[in-house]
């Protein structure tokens, strides 16, 4: 099944882009929550603060269908 991880900020470097600038293609194999896809591609999840799948929060324990645009969003930081 393929997915795609879209992030900006922080997280774009660290899932490694390969579609766009902002968006990296995932191969996983069967049914994978997010967590497990993070884990899968080497991204620590406490970086993830939201995600977000078709305008809707979702957590970590939600599992993707073939296709879905995954978009990640890191904490917010500033001063």
């Amino acid at each position: 099944m393929t997915i795609f991880l879209r992030a900006g900020g922080q997280l774009r470097a660290r899932i490694n882009p390969d579609v766009d600038y902002y968006t990296r293609k995932v191969e996983i194999d069967g049914e994978k929550t997010i967590a497990e896809i993070l884990k899968e591609i080497s991204l620590d999840a406490a970086l993830v603060a939201l995600i977000h799948v078709d305008g809707k929060l979702k957590d970590l324990s939600y599992i993707p269908s073939e296709g879905q645009i995954i978009t990640l969003q890191p904490p917010v930081s500033g001063g």
